[in-house]
C-alpha cells in the first residue's frame, strides 16, 4: 500500500473525476441557467414576481437543509448510491419542472430538484479526497473547481439562447439526457468502489433536528435578505432554529445517536478552515450582488454589459483553479489560501473606492482581484480541510464543507443587502441625492466586510500546517 493509503483506490480516478465533474457541472449550471428564466416563467405561468422568486428559493431551501445529512449518509450506502439517486432524483425533477402548469407543481419540483442536488454536491469532494493521494487531491478538486466556474460562465447565456430558440422548459429538459448518462456512469463505474463505513448507524432524531434547524435557518435568511419579514420574526426564527441545531448537538455528543460526530470540529485545521471558507463566501457575495446594482444604477450599463464585467470572476476561476491545485499539492495550502484571501482583501479595497465617476479599469482591477484571490484560496482550502480528516468522516466532512459554501453565500447577500439598504436610507435622508445615497450604502457595506475578510485571513493563517491521508504534517 502506498504512504499515503489511497493505492487501493487508483483505478477510480478518471472515472472519479468524470462522475464527479458531470454532477458538479449540472448541479453549478442548473443554479446559475434558471435565474434568467424567471421573467419569462412569470410571464407564461401568469404570476408575480414575489411568487416566481420561489423558484429559486425552494431549490436552495431542500439543498442546504439536506447537505450535511447526505453527506454523513454517503459514509453508509455508499458513493455509487448517492450518484446513483442524486442523478436520477434530478433528471425526474427536471422533467416535471418543464411539465408544470402552474407555478406551484414548477416550485413543488424544484424542491425534488433540490434533494438529487444536494445527493449530488455534498459527496463531491469526499470521492475525490477518497480516490486521489495526498500529492494529487489538489489538482483533482482544482480539475473540480474549473468544472464549477465553466457552469456558472455558460449558465446565463446558455439560458437565454434556450428560452429564445425552443422556450424556458427546456431549461429543466436539458438536464435529462445528462442525469441518464450520470445514472449509468454511476452503476457502471462505481459499482465497485467501496463503501466508506457500512456499519454506521444513521441517527434518525439528530438528522431530523438537523435538518429542520438548518431549514429554518434557510427560510430565515432568505426571507431577511428579501426584506419580506420584520426583524422580530427573524429573531424568533433565528431562536427557533437555535433550538433545533442544540438538540441536534446534544444527540451528537451521544455516541449511539450520533450523525456526524463532535469531534470533527474540535480538528483544528477542519474548523478553521471552514471558518475562513464561510468568511470568504461572506465577502464574495457582498460583490457579486452589489456590483450588478453600481454598474446598473450608477454606471447606466446595459445588462448584457453587466453580465460582461461579472464574467471576470468566473473566468479566473476557469483558468486558475488547476493551477492553485498544482501549487496546493507541493506547498503548504494554507499559504496558497492564504495569499488568495489577501488579494480579496484588496480587491474589496478597490472595490471601497469606486464612486459614480470611476473608469472601467478601476472597475475591472477589483473583479479581477476578487477572481484571482477565490481561485487561489478556494481549491487550496478545499483541499486542506478534506485531507485534514480521517477517512470514515470524508462524506462529513464533505456535506459540511457544502453546507458552509450554501450559508455563505446566503449570509452574504442577505448582510449586504440589509447594511446597504439601511445606510443608503441615512444617505438619502442627509443628502436627499440618489447617486450619493447609493455610493454611502455602498461604502458601507464594505467596510463591515473588510472586518470579515481579515479574518479569514487570520483563521486560515492559524489554522495548521496540512496534514496527510494518515494523519501526519
Amino acid at each position: 500500500m502506498a504512504a499515503d493509503g489511497l493505492e487501493d483506490y487508483s483505478k477510480f480516478r478518471r472515472k472519479v473525476l468524470i462522475t464527479s465533474g458531470v454532477g458538479t457541472f449540472m448541479a453549478t449550471l442548473d443554479s446559475s441557467i434558471v435565474n434568467v428564466s424567471l421573467p419569462t416563467i412569470s410571464r407564461e405561468l401568469i404570476t408575480s414576481i414575489t411568487m416566481v422568486g420561489w423558484v429559486i428559493l425552494s431549490y436552495s431551501i431542500a439543498l442546504f437543509s439536506l447537505l450535511m445529512i447526505f453527506g454523513a449518509w454517503s459514509e453508509k450506502k455508499g458513493f455509487q448510491f448517492s450518484y446513483k439517486y442524486g442523478f436520477a432524483i434530478f433528471g425526474i425533477g427536471s422533467f416535471l419542472c418543464g411539465v408544470s402548469f402552474n407555478i406551484y407543481m414548477l416550485i413543488l419540483s424544484r424542491v425534488l430538484q433540490g434533494v438529487g442536488g444536494a445527493l449530488l454536491i455534498s459527496i463531491g469532494p469526499a470521492l475525490i479526497t477518497h480516490s486521489f493521494p495526498a500529492s494529487e487531491r489538489g489538482r483533482a478538486l482544482g480539475v473540480i473547481g474549473m468544472v464549477v466556474s465553466t457552469g456558472l460562465m455558460l449558465g446565463p447565456p446558455l439560458g437565454g439562447f434556450i428560452i429564445g430558440l425552443i422556450g424556458w422548459r427546456w431549461i429543466f429538459w436539458v438536464n435529462i439526457p445528462v442525469s441518464i448518462f450520470g445514472v449509468y456512469y454511476a452503476i457502471k463505474c462505481l459499482s465497485d468502489f467501496p463503501v466508506t463505513d457500512p456499519d454506521k448507524k444513521i441517527s434518525i432524531p439528530g438528522a431530523v433536528f438537523l435538518s429542520v434547524g438548518l431549514l429554518t435557518l434557510m427560510i430565515t435568511l432568505l426571507l431577511f435578505s428579501r426584506d419580506i419579514i420584520s426583524i422580530a420574526y427573524i429573531i424568533v426564527l433565528i431562536f427557533v432554529s437555535s433550538l433545533f441545531l442544540m438538540v441536534f448537538f446534544y444527540f451528537e455528543s451521544r455516541p449511539e445517536t450520533r450523525l456526524i460526530g463532535v469531534e470533527i470540529f474540535k480538528n483544528r485545521v477542519f474548523s478553521f478552515s471552514g471558518a475562513a471558507m464561510l468568511l470568504i463566501f461572506i465577502s464574495l457575495s457582498s460583490i457579486t450582488v452589489l456590483m450588478p446594482f453600481y454598474l446598473e444604477e450608477v454606471k447606466k450599463l446595459s445588462p448584457e454589459q453587466v453580465g460582461l464585467f461579472l464574467s471576470i470572476i468566473p473566468i479566473c476561476g476557469f483558468f486558475l483553479a488547476t493551477p492553485a491545485g498544482y501549487l496546493a499539492d507541493r506547498i503548504q495550502a494554507r499559504v496558497i489560501s492564504s495569499l488568495g484571501a489577501t488579494l480579496l482583501l484588496i480587491g474589496i479595497l478597490f472595490t471601497r473606492s469606486l464612486t459614480g465617476a470611476s473608469t472601467t479599469m478601476q472597475i475591472i482591477i477589483p473583479l479581477l482581484l476578487a477572481g484571482i484571490g477565490m481561485a487561489l484560496f478556494s481549491t487550496p482550502n478545499t483541499s486542506t480541510l478534506m485531507g485534514s480528516v480521517k477517512k470514515y468522516q470524508l462524506g462529513s466532512a464533505s456535506g459540511i464543507l457544502a453546507t458552509i459554501r450554501t450559508l455563505g453565500i446566503t449570509v452574504g447577500v442577505g448582510l449586504s443587502v440589509s447594511i446597504f439598504s439601511y445606510y443608503r436610507q441615512i444617505g438619502l435622508n442627509k443628502s436627499g441625492e440618489e447617486q450619493a445615497s447609493f455610493i454611502f450604502g455602498f461604502h458601507s457595506v464594505y467596510n463591515i466586510i473588510l472586518f470579515f475578510i481579515t479574518l479569514a485571513i487570520i483563521f486560515s493563517l492559524i489554522r495548521g500546517r496540512n496534514m496527510n491521508s494518515e494523519g501526519r504534517p
